[in-house]
């Protein structure tokens, strides 16, 4: 992938602890929305100017949150053991991980002035819901590779992209669900299901000021729906209203609407079905099923024990924001 320059290889840790860095379909009765495009969502919110990279930098993001709000929890080194696969396999790049403190200093520095963006952030009620909207805040401003700290790396990033698309990808998808022939799943409300367990991407990209849009009036239809106010923090999302609102179903809808504005000729999810390479959309790397799924035990992902070569993460499904759940 051809990226930024890294800095010089030094380890910092900040005096708060929370930011390390190494440098280096059926809507299922959930309301659906058509999304604002980059000129409409600029329109709407005062976006901060993100870093002006042409490319993806190279640059690692990993969030550890609270699963309770503004209290602090030691992190178990265990949490953490796969991280070294990340620093192994890209010595060149930078590599942070931001906790509770590093997170509200970034979204109130870039986003301060955006009362709708720092008032979602601060009252999501689950710790995946503002983990899922800080990735999207970080890659929108720095760009880079946000990847979920239960991931493994399995291939350099640099071998990612192919070589010819490597001068036009500003974003790169993989796939996590991909029905093929068989049924729907209950919880699942598309055909194909991009993950976001794992993106790639060039700061500024505009899927993000338009997933971040997403995201703000998600939160305020789910309040609305079950009256949500700050005297009921108890209220709990189901997994299906997490996953619709900042989660994978909420990505695979503003991913397929960007995808479907810079090419015309994709008209049906069922077109990127059994995808069999890496496929270049404009600016956009869509990945096969192994690229960042292999190992589960559906949509045709390599689940024998080997690691194909298509493979470059695989994902271990932890799932700690499932414990914030109702």
């Amino acid at each position: 992938m051809c990226c930024r320059p890294a800095r010089p290889t030094q380890l910092f840790i900040s005096v708060t602890t929370s930011i390390l860095q190494r440098p280096g379909s059926p809507d299922h009765g959930f309301t659906r929305q058509k999304h604002r495009s980059w000129d409409d969502a600029s329109a709407k919110y005062d976006w901060v100017k993100p870093h002006q990279d042409p490319l993806i930098p190279q640059s690692i993001w990993q969030i550890i949150l609270p699963r309770v709000w503004g209290k602090k929890n030691q992190v178990k080194p265990d949490t953490l053991k796969e991280t070294a696969t990340w620093l192994a396999m890209n010595p060149d790049y930078t590599y942070t991980l931001v906790g509770p403190d590093g997170g509200k200093d970034f979204v109130n520095r870039y986003f301060g002035h955006d009362e709708a963006i720092v008032s979602t952030f601060n009252s999501l009620p689950n710790v995946g819901m503002r983990s899922d909207l800080l990735r999207y805040l970080l890659l929108y401003i720095e760009g880079g590779v946000y990847t979920d700290t239960d991931t493994v790396a399995l291939k350099p990033i640099d071998d990612w992209v192919p070589r010819p698309f490597r001068n036009h990808t500003r974003l790169v998808v993989g796939i996590e669900f991909d029905q093929r022939d068989g049924g729907r799943w209950a919880d699942i409300a598309h055909t194909l299901q991009f993950c976001q367990w794992t993106i790639a991407a060039a700061p500024g990209h505009p899927v993000f000021p338009m997933m971040i849009s997403r995201v703000v009036q998600s939160w305020d239809d789910l309040k609305q729906k079950h009256n949500i106010s700050s005297e009921s923090p108890s209220w709990r999302p189901t997994s299906f209203e997490v996953m619709n609102s900042t989660g994978p179903a909420a990505w695979t809808d503003v991913v397929w609407e960007y995808l479907q504005e810079t090419d015309k000729g994709l008209t049906d999810m069922r077109d990127l079905s059994s995808l069999g390479t890496p496929t270049l959309f404009r600016d956009t790397l869509i990945l096969p099923i192994d690229g960042f799924g292999m190992g589960q035990p559906h949509s045709g992902s390599t689940n024998d024990g080997s690691i194909p070569d298509e493979a470059f993460t695989r994902h271990l499904f932890r799932g700690s924001w499932r414990e914030n759940q109702r």
